[in-house]
């Protein structure tokens, strides 16, 4: 009988142990490649918002045109607005907060539509996922 026991003990600890690695699980991996009029964004921002509320909000660096969201971000399955910015140097310096101090002046070069206003949507799925983004600026 105790023999019974010990096996129902580690038989329930296993259920309980794969069971609470189920929300990593289910979290989505996700990349891709993001470009305006044809070019990659250089250095830029992604969010995923979720459209209802049992989603969670990430977000993840545009380099060199590329993004990735991993798991540990637990993105779940579901529907999402995005949006996309890209604060692009427009090759001219401007004063700083701090006296005498130059920086390079930059402009959101992704239009509206695509963040603040993004009518931008990804469904996202299982597991990891590839979603491209090809903005236009027109």
């Amino acid at each position: 009988m105790d023999r019974f026991l010990n096996l129902v003990h580690v038989f329930s600890l296993g259920v309980l142990v794969a069971l609470s690695g189920c929300g990593t699980k289910r979290a989505a991996s996700i990349h891709g490649q993001v470009t305006l009029d044809g070019q990659p964004i250089t250095q830029g921002n992604i969010v995923f918002l979720p459209t209802d509320a049992a989603g969670s909000r990430a977000a993840a660096a545009i380099e060199q045109g590329t993004y990735v969201i991993s798991t540990s971000d637990k993105l779940l399955p579901g529907s999402y607005r995005v949006e996309i910015s890209w604060h692009k140097p427009t090759g001219r310096k401007i004063a700083s907060a701090d006296p005498g101090i130059l920086i390079d002046e930059t402009r959101e070069a992704v239009p509206a539509k695509y963040n603040v206003e993004s009518t931008l949507t990804a469904e996202i799925k299982r597991g990891d996922v590839q979603h491209d983004f090809a903005l236009s600026s027109k």
